[in-house]
């Protein structure tokens, strides 16, 4: 298995393995509709936005898995909403009152307004990140090594920390992001769990009077 970082020709593949891995590492189709929303939310606008912070895992010349991540997250939600949301207005128009029951249309609204996926603790984990493999992935080291990839380039663009959140009913992945280190934090709800990774950089880039908005997401 070989970790390198993302080029352009390989957005097809994250997309897939998002498609394929987003109920919690089982196929979206199983919760949506329209299973292309848990990627067009979770993995393409950092494709777009951040394609520095995107790393893939290969094998034979396969992409197996990848890691995406945000350096500063209200700042990388401020610019979704300006390059990201807009080529979903036809097709994938917001539901304001949608139904919590109803995954698509929550989706739907996060395409539009990712703000709500804004968690507590920026001063600490201003940055943000979505791991996923394939099943013939998992348990070989290789999530282990897409982390340690993003950690490392977000340390070094001086990011003081990262974090994530992951379905409450998803043990397992809590689980591994406890045995590669990550740190739990408190969470609003019980739907969704927390984990951070301190890094060690300093970034400057979150001022003190934006206030976080409060979200948990599976």
């Amino acid at each position: 298995m070989r970790i390198r970082s993302y080029r352009p020709h390989d957005a097809e593949a994250v997309h897939r393995i998002c498609v394929a891995t987003g109920d919690a590492g089982k196929p979206a189709a199983g919760i949506l509709r329209d299973p292309h929303l848990v990627a067009y939310v979770f993995a393409d606008p950092y494709l777009l936005l951040q394609p520095e912070l995107v790393f893939v895992a290969e094998r034979d010349g396969a992409v197996l898995g990848y890691v995406v991540a945000a350096l500063n997250s209200p700042e990388f939600y401020a610019r979704w909403q300006l390059e990201w949301a807009p080529r979903f207005f036809t097709s994938h128009p917001a539901s304001p009152d949608a139904d919590a029951r109803d995954a698509d249309a929550q989706l739907r609204t996060l395409l539009h307004q990712p703000r709500r996926l804004l968690s507590a603790d920026l001063d600490s984990y201003p940055s943000h990140l979505h791991i996923n493999l394939l099943a013939s992935a998992r348990r070989q080291g290789a999530g282990r090594l897409l982390l340690e990839a993003v950690f490392d380039e977000l340390a070094r663009a001086g990011s003081p920390g990262v974090q994530l959140s992951v379905r409450a009913s998803n043990t397992g992945a809590q689980a591994f992001y406890r045995a590669v280190g990550m740190n739990r934090l408190a969470s609003r709800n019980g739907l969704a769990v927390r984990f951070g990774q301190p890094l060690g950089g300093v970034d400057h880039s979150v001022r003190e009077n934006e206030t976080p908005v409060r979200h948990g997401h599976g």
